[in-house]
């Protein structure tokens, strides 16, 4: 037997890449051998039978048998993870391997010709949140004749009722939550369901939420994506995708009318200075929600640049608390994207990847309760990163490695840096990012007379902030002048000031003995 090549992958996104150039087919027992006794021009994944093989060697023999008519024109493709075991458990088959996307010369990143056997087509995993939402779909599908059932039974005693549906246009439900936890221990199951799903693709399938990204993870040729049952079964009742007041998400395009002008009025009082921006800020805000209404723009975004500490980042803060008071702030500094890796750690990295399995995008935005996303020293981070939200602020929706997808409608998100000027902003971003922001605002340093009325901010935040300390004193307009009496002059951060002050008037109120 001739030794082959076997070519890695090492993320779901080169996975998917891979599957625009040609069909990608996942390893079945006999089904394989039919292919490639057909056609060797083909391209099998073996990461799920490597799986199995560690655990079940016996099976290395019918491997072999299976591959019996792979030439130089069958490519075999792995998660790189599984490289080293596939070498070990298949020496007569391959000799060494490499990455699919290295090493390729123009013939072979070709699409291939459309082979008569199909892959099994990718479809979406349907979630449900928990056990009472579980109820009333089995209670559903009781009364409208829906077979449903765990992966145990449907493997079992009912694969005769389920072939029948798979063959017809009725509509069948299998639950995988159970067999997703056990996969961590056995990831031998992760062939046996793959056989499965391979034989019965017109089974829909649903699974808990908490458990759709293990299945994300370890299914990438079978599932794509999630989205809520009630998309499945639209009349289910109680499932709907109505969202409590509690746990919505606010956003500025839910301003209108007196509530936009009262956020506008806060933001411009808050905000010290800047007076441009905040004349352009009402100008773009106004704008984007009648855009939005009319579906033409999904996404406003803004970029800021200027020294540290004089109010960019301050300025992302006043407008989530103008949605919402004292909310979490979907914050990421880019400082920590600079590595080769960067993507990985923003969107996550998928099965196997040594690292972030979530990325630090997606749970900021959950965590989140405003539409708001600030992209801190975003001057700083790579290449692939950029292109990312190129795409990102052209289509308003961005998929992670696991394939959930975000939609980002109605969001304003804020790029923030310390670059000086706008020639080295022209120099730092790229010129295709550049003409996909909305607003770009230098910030300049403030004045003095800014930095006094910063002072008097402060002291107004502080008398509501410490109201119980204000409560046992009355602050003479000498003792004013005296908590002010430092040479803020000479700072040109407003978080040093506040700094400053903070500190006097700790000192102030250890005077007074209210602390």
């Amino acid at each position: 037997m001739d030794s082959h090549t076997l070519f890695t992958y090492r993320n779901l996104g080169e996975l998917r890449k891979i599957q625009e150039e040609r069909e990608v087919f996942p390893f079945i027992f006999g089904e394989t051998k039919d292919n490639l006794d057909y056609c060797s021009e083909t391209c099998i994944d073996i990461s799920a039978l490597v799986h199995f093989l560690i655990t079940n060697k016996n099976n290395i023999e019918p491997t072999y048998i299976n591959f019996a008519s792979m030439d130089e024109d069958t490519v075999v493709i792995v998660d790189e993870t599984l490289a080293e075991s596939t070498l070990e458990l298949l020496p007569l088959l391959f000799f060494d391997h490499e990455c699919y996307f290295e090493e390729k010369d123009e013939e072979d990143s070709k699409p291939k010709e459309a082979l008569e056997f199909k892959p099994y087509p990718r479809q979406k995993i349907y979630k449900y949140n928990n056990a009472q939402d579980l109820d009333k779909i089995v209670q559903y599908s009781e009364m409208n004749d829906i077979p449903i059932a765990t992966f145990s039974r449907a493997n079992g005693d009912l694969r005769k009722e389920f072939e029948q549906f798979n063959n017809s246009h009725k509509l069948a439900l299998l639950d995988l939550t159970s067999v997703s936890y056990a996969i961590e221990d056995n990831k031998a199951l992760i062939y046996m369901l793959e056989q499965f799903l391979n034989i019965m693709p017109n089974i829909r399938i649903i699974a808990q939420t908490i458990q759709i990204d293990m299945l994300l993870k370890y299914f990438p040729l079978f599932f794509d994506g999630q989205e809520p049952v009630c998309r499945l079964i639209p009349d289910l009742p109680g499932l709907g995708e109505e969202v409590s007041e509690e746990n919505k998400l606010t956003k500025v395009t839910d301003l209108h009318g007196p509530s936009f002008d009262t956020f506008i009025d806060t933001f411009n009082h808050n905000l010290i200075g800047h007076s441009y921006f905040k004349e352009r800020l009402h100008y773009s805000l106004k704008n984007f929600i009648l855009l939005n209404q009319a579906k033409e723009q999904k996404v406003l975004s803004i970029f800021l640049y200027g020294a540290s500490g004089i109010g960019k980042t301050e300025a992302a803060r006043l407008i989530a608390s103008g949605l919402q008071n004292d909310c979490y702030l979907a914050k990421i500094n880019f400082q920590n994207y600079s590595s080769q890796d960067a993507l990985n750690s923003l969107i996550g990295s998928p099965a196997g990847y040594v690292g972030c399995n979530h990325g630090e995008l997606s749970e900021k935005i959950q965590k989140s309760k405003v539409g708001v996303l600030l992209c801190d020293e975003f001057e700083k981070t790579t290449r692939p990163v950029f292109s990312f939200f190129l795409e990102l602020l052209e289509e308003g929706e961005f998929t992670d490695s696991m394939a959930r997808e975000y939609d980002m409608d109605g969001y304003v998100i804020i790029f923030t840096s310390n670059l000086l000027s706008e020639t080295e902003y022209k120099k730092a971003i790229p010129p295709e990012l550049q003409t996909r922001f909305d607003l770009v605002c230098e910030f300049e340093s403030p004045t003095t007379s800014e930095k006094t009325k910063f002072l008097d901010l402060l002291l107004e935040v502080a008398k509501s902030k410490y109201s119980d300390q204000f409560a046992k004193i009355t602050m003479t307009e000498g003792e004013k002048k005296k908590l002010y009496a430092f040479d803020y002059s000479s700072l040109a951060a407003l978080r040093d000031i506040k700094r400053v002050f903070n500190n006097r008037l700790m000192d102030y109120f250890t005077e007074k003995n209210v602390l």
